[in-house]
This record gives C-alpha cells, structure tokens and sequence, in this order.
C-alpha cells in the first residue's frame, strides 16, 4: 500500500459494455428478479461441476439441466406449493401477481426464455437464461473488477491451503478427519504434493512442497480470489491492509448497537410509565369505611404520581438516547466512508480515521464525502444509493418497491426504526466490504 496519497482520487472508469447496459435499463423489480434467476442458475452449474469431479456425469443437453422451475400453472399454492424461487423472490419482496409480467419484459429483452412443461394436474412454467442475460446478470452482479484474474488452485483449494499454512505457523497441523479437497486436489494433482495426513494419521499438514508453494503464489491467488483471507507469508507486518482499520469501524458498530439498545429500553419504560399514570381510578366498595377508602385513593394518587415523574424521566433518557445514537450512527459512516475511499485510492486508511467520540459536547457533526467509485457496479450502484438515502437525498426508485409478505406469527406492531439508521445502513454496506482488506485485494492485487 502507497501512504501519503490524496484520500479523494480520480474514480476509476466504469467497464462500458452492452452486457452492463442491458443490466443498467433494467428496472428494480427486473433486475431483481433476474438476479435470483441467475443465482439459481449458478447453484445448478456448481452442482452440476462437482458432481462431475466426483465421476457423476449429467448427459442432459444444456436446454434441460438450466431450466428452472418458475410457478405452477394453475396457481393454487395450497394444492401445488410454490417453487424454490417463488421462495427466494418474497424473501426479496418481489413475489406477487406481477411476477409473470416481470418474467415477459426479461424475455422480451432476450435475457431469458420461457418454457413449461407437463405436470400431473397442470404444468409447470420454466425460464432459463440465455448467454445475454447471463453475461448482463454477472455484469451488474459480480465483484469482480476487470477480467477474471487466473490462479492454479480454485477458491476453496486456496483457503484450504491458508488453513494448513496457518496451522502450520502455529505449530499445529488441521484436525480434520478426511477432506476430499485435500485429497483430490492438494495431494493428488500436485507432484510432490502440497499436503500430506498427519504422521499419526489423523489431520493434515501442509508439506515444504506447499509451503514454498504458498509464498511463491499468495500474490496471485488473493489477487484471483480476494474473498479469501489469506495471511501474508511473511506476517502481520507485511499485510497491505491494517486491522486497526477494522478494529475502530466495529468499535463504531458496537457503539450505535449499545446506545439503540439502551434507547429502545428507555422508550419501552417511558410507554409502560404512560399506561401506569393514566390508569382509571380504582372503584372503592361504599360499604368500606370513610378511612380505609381514603388509603385507597392516596395510594391511587401516589402511583400515579410516581408513574407520571417516571414517564418524564423515561422520556428525556429517550430522547438523550436518540441523539446520542444518531451522532454514533453518524460518526460510523463517516468512519466508514474514509477507510471506504482509502481502499479505492490504494492510500492508509487509519489516516483521519476517527474512533468512536466520547461524552465531550464539542462533537463536529462530520461530513458525509461521496463513495469514491470502484469500477464496481454492484458495489457502486448500492453505495451510491444509501448515501444518498442517508444525506437526505434518496434516488427515484424505478419500477414498484419491493414488498415482503408479513408472516401471521409476526407482531402487528412495527418495530421502531433505529436512530440513523439510513447513516448505518451506508457505514454497514461500505465496512461489509472493506473488512479484513477485501475490496483493497480487488482494486490492488499484489504483485
């Protein structure tokens, strides 16, 4: 990593292709829905790939395998169920009666095909998707900037491999009973091998073939698989990106949970108090002597005295709670988008870094910079959404807003909305991928 660089680079260009502009022209509800289709599909390639490293062999032509099932003609959920992504699009809040609509527009944008075929009572409405929507899903999807880096071993062959050289560097060896990846692949394609079992048998250990393996390919392979956290083979010291940065964003998360927490109790004691101090008067008997229903009404009157002097207390602690929350909130995606732009601009990101401020009553309300752009479009079209949804100024929504079903088991009462929290949606996306030097690996792969 390069220290001392401006923290407000020239963004990085945008890949410009046809493949991200059909994505693009989409609206929210089709690109939602296109990108369940495609997750589906890649689950089915993976599993299809596996099966055949494991000599099961799929013969099916490729119109059959991708195809996917879609919904049940006739519709009645209750007699035929629903499909695996009628599922997955209400968990994305995109399953109603437009689901069919949605599916003719990506059709007729050639990014899917519609099929169906025969059931016991019916049939059954299939999509697949054709190579220009895959290449729009995985375009608008991927995280991947540029072309595909290449690397010897896949993305699990490598964390395996960091798993045994982590081991390894503490003296222990990886307690695990069998691993077809270790035997397939680290042992068995590679001359000498670059793990062995364990001398009593059980376990494995990383061989001075994988070792010298490791230091040799790390550069390559964090660069071909990011996601994977691989210690840098000659220490803590030589990481290009700092733990600290991650230590004092979740010290900022951890401080917005506690004071919602205590906000949320607050309010809860200000609601209960409320109902306490308003309470009816009891009915006193008139057979009870003139004394003993005094004692009651005193006693009445008291309670509800108390519960009022509660009330106030709760409600002052609540609205403290609020602004307290709402500066940490803020303070967060500040935090957030500086370590955020740092990775982009391949600069430090501890510089102007901000741990979470403490009880003083000069707090500087600091300014939410833009995200930098990353050449990214999943991560840049979302960052650049929730900041402006947390400066005030959220992006016209295209096409209906998505609507998750309500479970009957679920409280009639909405939660409360956390204080600022459109600020810790933003500050979550950007430290979800800044964490543990992720989006840095992307950008600014070593070697």
């Amino acid at each position: 990593m390069t220290t001392g660089k401006s923290p407000s680079p020239r963004p990085p260009s945008r890949p410009s292709s046809k493949a991200l502009e059909a994505w693009t022209e989409l609206n929210d509800r089709q690109m939602g829905t296109l990108a369940v289709v495609y997750g589906l599909d890649q689950e089915v390639e993976q599993w299809r790939r596996e099966a055949a490293a494991s000599g099961e062999y799929d013969s099916r032509p490729a119109s059959e395998w991708r195809a996917i099932d879609f919904a049940h003609d006739p519709s009645d959920r209750r007699l035929f169920g629903v499909t695996e992504m009628q599922m997955r699009l209400a968990g994305e809040g995109w399953d109603n009666q437009g689901n069919g609509a949605t599916m003719a527009a990506l059709a007729d944008r050639g990014l899917i095909t519609q099929r169906a075929r025969p059931t016991a009572c019916g049939r059954m409405l299939t999509v697949a998707l054709t190579r220009t929507g895959r290449a729009a899903a995985r375009a608008g999807l991927s995280l991947q900037p540029g072309a595909p880096r290449k690397a010897a071993l896949s993305p699990r062959a490598w964390k395996v491999l960091a798993l045994l050289w982590s081991a390894d560097c503490n003296g222990r060896r990886l307690e695990w009973a069998n691993s077809t990846t270790i035997e397939r692949v680290l042992i068995g394609r590679h001359v000498p091998p670059l793990a062995a079992r364990a001398g009593e048998g059980y376990g494995y250990e990383i061989t001075q073939r994988g070792r010298d393996f490791y230091r040799e390919h790390h550069a390559a392979h964090t660069a071909a698989h990011p996601d994977v956290r691989a210690p840098h083979p000659d220490g803590a010291d030589a990481e290009p990106w700092p733990q600290r940065a991650d230590e004092i964003l979740a010290e900022h998360d951890r401080l917005h949970r506690a004071l919602c927490e205590a906000w949320r109790a607050a309010h809860a004691a200000h609601q209960q108090a409320e109902g306490e101090a308003s309470a009816g008067a009891p009915q006193i008997p008139e057979v009870l002597p003139a004394p003993v229903a005094e004692q009651i009404a005193n006693r009445y009157a008291l309670w509800c005295d108390t519960a009022r002097q509660r009330a106030d207390l709760a409600a002052a602690h609540a609205e403290d709670l609020h602004q307290r929350a709402t500066r940490a909130a803020r303070g967060y995606a500040a935090a957030a988008l500086t370590v955020f732009n740092a990775a982009v601009a391949d600069a430090d990101p501890l510089t102007g870094l901000q741990a979470p401020a403490g009880d003083g009553d000069d707090w500087d309300e600091p300014r939410l910079v833009p995200p930098a752009q990353t050449g990214i479009h999943v991560i840049d079209a979302g960052a650049d959404k929730l900041h402006a949804a947390a400066v005030g100024a959220p992006i016209k929504r295209r096409g209906p807003a998505p609507k998750r079903r309500r479970s009957r088991l679920a409280s009639a009462a909405p939660a409360l909305p956390d204080p600022g929290g459109r600020l810790v949606d933003l500050a979550r996306f950007l430290h979800e991928h800044t964490m543990g030097g992720v989006l840095h690996r992307r950008l600014h792969p070593q070697g």
